[in-house]
């Protein structure tokens, strides 16, 4: 069997998130997993990123030779359901699946690629674009028609990117809310999501508390986590 590509966009402030991201896909599914991370691809665009990796999505394609399929994260999510099941939806004849944001957009923060279909997915020709205003940055990440995503996406079930939201459905849980996401303050109304996710982590020694502790100096993670961990 064929290991399920996982790309994860993210940077250095998001090193703890980005491993409780990759063990909470693991401990989900039998299927192998090989991940890949998205950070530092040498681009100039003249617009200023959302994040520090929030373009490098596009690159997936290409980094996969146009070849078979791979599946698109943020670092920010907690999965709880097994990615096999996200890794083998239909794809309705588009080369990608995301969630809607009507009335013409697209989440693109969770997205299953078929590589083949997305060959005109080329970001450094695309920054040429960009950067001569042929095309628009925004309107790329949101798959809009402004961009040059548009027509490439089949509609992606909601609860497979819910946005700081959990219920019973929930397979995968996006922290949007930058100020508020758990790792960086307490009080996100579904921190413990994230939090039993931690602990399990550190429980299995995937997770060390050294390495929480050199995150929390770094000053990415907020100093009583540890605390707050222990109470899950």
């Amino acid at each position: 069997m064929d290991p399920i590509k996982v790309f994860i966009g993210t940077e250095e402030a998001q090193t703890l998130p980005t491993e409780v991201l990759k063990y909470s896909i693991r401990r989900r599914t039998a299927n192998p997993v090989e991940f890949h991370l998205l950070r530092d691809i040498p681009l100039k665009l003249n617009k200023k990123m959302y994040t520090g990796f929030s373009f490098f999505r596009f690159a997936i394609p290409q980094f996969c030779d146009y070849k078979g399929k791979a599946i698109y994260l943020d670092a920010d999510m907690v999965v709880l359901g097994d990615i096999a099941e996200l890794y083998s939806l239909p794809f309705a004849g588009k080369g990608a699946l995301a969630r809607p944001c009507p009335p013409a957009s697209w989440y693109t923060s969770a997205m299953v690629l078929d590589c083949a279909l997305l060959k005109h997915w080329d970001i450094f020709k695309w920054e040429t674009l960009i950067n001569a205003g042929v095309a628009s940055y925004k309107g790329t990440l949101w798959g809009e028609t402004s961009g040059l995503t548009y027509q490439d996406f089949a509609p992606l079930p909601e609860y497979w990117n819910h946005l700081d939201t959990f219920d019973a459905t929930t397979k995968n849980i996006h922290y949007t809310n930058v100020p508020r996401q758990p790792w960086k303050t307490p009080g996100h109304p579904f921190a413990a999501v994230f939090l039993k996710e931690l602990k399990a982590a550190m429980q299995e020694g995937v997770v060390a508390e050294a390495d929480v502790k050199k995150e929390i100096a770094s000053g990415h993670i907020y100093a009583d986590i540890l605390k707050d961990v222990e109470t899950q």
